[in-house]
């Protein structure tokens, strides 16, 4: 049963979980510690759990008991990241909704600037917040469209070259100069955060706009309006490219999509985690990203070299589970 408060919320939280009983339980206790609004009671959080096999569901279950504002949907089926959020973006109502992955976690209030800068901004569709590996290393949160060049340069290894040259002041004002390599300064420019330093967090925490192609789902808000226009998430992409397409949706119907410069928030996004490859995660991510092709993609030319290069692009040295069809 949904939690029902007497006055429209000014924000609900929805944290998609599959088998996340290793981060869960932190994810949720950092919007306790850093979002005033739950406290307030001017806020919610919805948790939809896609039919984890894990203790996922048990940790909900009791975090639920303890915390009013936490609402858990326990499913019977994988909808996927896009379907689960929009199960609750499409049935509630609330002045700006918030997506937080389950891997990641407040050290801040990061919420509040952004719901601030959304009420004073009504032609803002989508914001992306800032993001940082757990040793407070910047992480990518701020991207360019997809294309075959944006691709092939990710396979050739230019993430790393580009950390390398960029430690050369010369190199580094030329890089300035290339979209795509401005790109990656903006978001790996910075020196790594110190996540116990009260100071170094709220000097990080610039409140600086910018406008973007497209941001991370890991830790975006998003406006009602927009919502009501686009029905969220296209629910044919079931995991992978599903955050590029609701930017590209809120850029077709006339809205902005920004970033904005709160403290930025913890993603794990595998660190350290040791899984290695995941043929079923892979075959997924395949399947997506051809659907996006099809649909997003304009030219001719950049759709069949990106349709070319994207077995290589999901399964990088792993190819041979490609071939044998493994899922």
């Amino acid at each position: 049963m949904v939690k029902q408060t007497t006055a429209l919320p000014d924000a609900v939280v929805t944290v998609v979980t599959y088998n996340s009983a290793a981060d869960i339980e932190v994810c949720v206790r950092s919007l306790a510690a850093h979002f005033p609004l739950l406290a307030a009671g001017r806020a919610q959080v919805h948790v939809v759990d896609n039919a984890s096999t894990d203790n996922t569901p048990a940790i909900m279950q009791r975090l639920s008991q303890e915390f009013g504002w936490l609402t858990v949907h326990l499913l019977s089926k994988n909808l996927g990241f896009g379907p689960g959020n929009n199960l609750v973006l499409n049935s509630l109502a609330a002045k700006a909704f918030v997506l937080l992955n389950a891997d990641a976690w407040l050290v801040a209030d990061s919420f509040s600037p952004a719901l601030e800068h959304l009420s004073n901004s009504p032609n803002t569709g989508v914001i992306g917040l800032p993001l940082v590996y757990p040793d407070g290393a910047p992480q990518t949160y701020a991207f360019l469209p997809s294309a075959w060049h944006r691709w092939l340069m990710l396979l050739l290894g230019f993430r790393d070259i580009a950390k390398t040259l960029m430690e050369f002041a010369p190199i580094k004002a030329l890089m300035q100069c290339i979209p795509f390599s401005r790109n990656f300064l903006t978001n790996h420019g910075k020196p790594p955060l110190d996540l116990d330093d009260s100071r170094s967090l709220a000097t990080a925490a610039t409140g600086e706009v910018n406008s973007v192609d497209w941001v991370a789902g890991a830790a975006m808000v998003l406006s009602p309006d927009f919502l009501h226009q686009s029905g969220g998430f296209d629910p044919k992409i079931f995991l992978y490219g599903e955050d590029e397409d609701l930017c590209i949706q809120a850029k077709n119907l006339g809205f902005r999509v920004e970033t904005l410069q709160t403290t930025p928030i913890v993603h794990k996004l595998g660190w350290g985690s040791g899984a290695g490859f995941q043929p079923r995660v892979a075959y997924m991510k395949y399947n997506s990203l051809r659907y996006f092709i099809a649909k997003n993609v304009k030219t001719q030319f950049n759709r069949a070299v990106m349709s070319a290069l994207l077995p290589f692009y999901v399964y990088g040295r792993n190819l041979g589970h490609f071939f044998r069809g493994d899922n």
